[in-house]
């Protein structure tokens, strides 16, 4: 049993998700009262506190340091974690300013789905923590239960109902390949703990056929939750058919903790990287391609979100092949540091990126119309400029143009990849990268230079009589944030550098 000091380290450790547990618990149990009109600001307002409070509690930790332990090895706190959960809370903020605007407008508004919000969130934030596979098995089905209830939030509409069973059937089966990847590798390594799988691996482990599958079943679990091809299938009727809050928090929580927790996995197992890079380069170089090819055809926005994240996920993926890059080569290790920051730097532009631009659809919502195609954006910068013109800007962000954040995201990616020696897979980044420029530009076009049809000239006019709320406050900090990192990255960049 560990000392009382120890406990306590371990507790203070934790303390942000305990204050997102708290934040939820207080909404679940008020949500009786909440129903009854105790004031329709009060459940966004305690979700927003939670995150908030988090992040306090985060910035006044002094736990910082590389390699601390917690709960024997179970978590660990380091920049990586600290700087991912800087970023996973910002996103966690974005959202529940959005769901504020958009689930009053549309007629949805539960103080449950705050509370939901706050669990999911937590979820992901263990996940950036664990330094354990059952640990880490906990944070992504916590993350995940509440994504699925988050998904199906708009209970009469069928397609949010299609949007949920999906995402819940087809996230169960990838949960239990990821838990049978668990079993072989404790199986072969006698360990559920990175340490001890790190240590085994160095002696061989991952050169067993038991060892190689139980790594291909972990990394196609993980795959799943940030939409990688082949296992991307759910993502554009759940991006569709959930509400767009929903949308919105899905898209970025999910990636931002599948991530890390995928970077964190496959650095300990790095020293068997025969069993798993050229698998995982297979995948990230079909999901650059296939992600931005299919975003071309789609005249719905969400749809077009869905592949274009489809697409960022395969820049997001070279983080992670360049973990196993340095086993390969000289400058590996350089480019497994580098990997690390751009991998923290990129959640964080497309998290501004896209949640802008989900808010932007948000904003121009209503209870009978629910804004998603690009006819409904037609015209947006005449009707309303500054909402349009910082649609643009987001979408210009996702291209990855210069004096945005997207680009010095993608910059520093491409920059990771190439000093861990694979010039081939970066001349695919800026090919894929370019593909993309073309459905980014071809919003901007309707949202600048087409005339609006009636019906979206309507959407607009209508937009300029309700007040903006939280969806317009998140697409302000969206667009000043984009914008001020592309021109000053490294006002920011310098606190989201990974040290190893």
């Amino acid at each position: 049993m560990g000392s009382p000091t120890q406990a306590i380290a371990d507790l203070s450790g934790v303390l942000p998700l305990l204050v997102m547990w708290g934040a939820a618990c207080v909404i679940l149990l008020a949500a009786p009262w909440l129903h009854k009109g105790a004031g329709p600001s009060v459940p966004p307002m305690l979700g927003g506190a939670g995150v908030l409070g988090a992040l306090a509690v985060l910035m006044r930790s002094s736990s910082r340091g590389y390699g601390t332990d917690l709960f024997a090895g179970g978590l660990v706190t380091d920049t990586l974690y600290s700087s991912g959960l800087v970023v996973l809370l910002l996103s966690g903020f974005i959202s529940v300013l959005v769901a504020q605007s958009y689930l009053r407008a549309r007629g949805i508004e539960h103080p449950e789905y705050y509370a939901f919000l706050l669990l999911a969130l937590s979820g992901a934030a263990l996940m950036l923590q664990a330094n354990d596979l059952i640990v880490l098995f906990l944070g992504l089905e916590l993350m995940s239960f509440g994504l699925y209830v988050m998904a199906g939030f708009a209970r009469t509409d069928p397609k949010s109902d299609e949007a949920a069973l999906k995402y819940f059937l087809l996230g169960a089966f990838a949960s239990a390949l990821f838990l049978y990847g668990i079993m072989l590798m404790f199986a072969v390594t006698a360990s559920t703990q990175y340490t001890h799988i790190q240590s085994a691996v160095a002696h061989g482990a991952l050169k067993q056929p038991m060892g190689i599958a139980a790594t291909l079943l972990l990394l196609i679990g993980l795959c799943f939750k940030v939409g990688a091809v082949p296992f991307h299938q759910w993502s554009p009727d759940v991006y569709e058919g959930a509400p767009t809050s929903a949308t919105l928090f899905l898209a970025t929580t999910a990636k931002i903790g599948a991530f890390i927790a995928l970077l964190r996995l496959f650095d300990s197992l790095a020293g068997g990287y025969d069993a798993w890079l050229p698998a995982l380069r297979a995948i990230t170089i079909l999901t650059m391609v296939v992600g931005n090819l299919l975003a071309i055809a789609q005249t719905n926005i969400k749809r077009m979100l869905a592949y274009s994240g489809i697409g960022h996920a395969g820049y997001l993926l070279l983080t992670v092949v360049s973990v196993g890059l340095q086993h390969v080569g000289r400058r590996g290790a350089e480019a497994s540091t580098l990997a690390l920051t751009a991998n923290v730097f990129y959640l964080l532009a497309y998290a501004l990126a896209l949640g802008g631009a989900l808010a932007v659809l948000c904003h121009l919502s209503s209870r009978d119309r629910d804004v998603q195609t690009l006819s409904d954006v037609r015209g947006l910068a005449g009707a309303q400029p500054a909402i349009g013109y910082s649609m643009v800007l987001f979408m210009l962000s996702l291209a990855g143009i210069p004096a945005t954040a997207g680009f010095v995201a993608k910059w520093q990616v491409f920059y990771a990849i190439l000093t861990g020696g694979d010039v081939a897979l970066a001349i695919i980044m800026a090919l894929a990268s370019a593909l993309g420029v073309y459905y980014y530009l071809r919003v901007a076009w309707y949202i600048v230079f087409d005339d609006p049809v009636p019906a979206a000239a309507h959407a607009g006019s209508a937009a300029v009589r309700k007040p903006a709320g939280g969806a317009g406050a998140a697409i302000a900090l969206c667009a000043i944030f984009t914008l001020a990192l592309g021109l000053v990255p490294s006002a920011i960049s310098g606190f989201l550098t990974v040290v190893r």
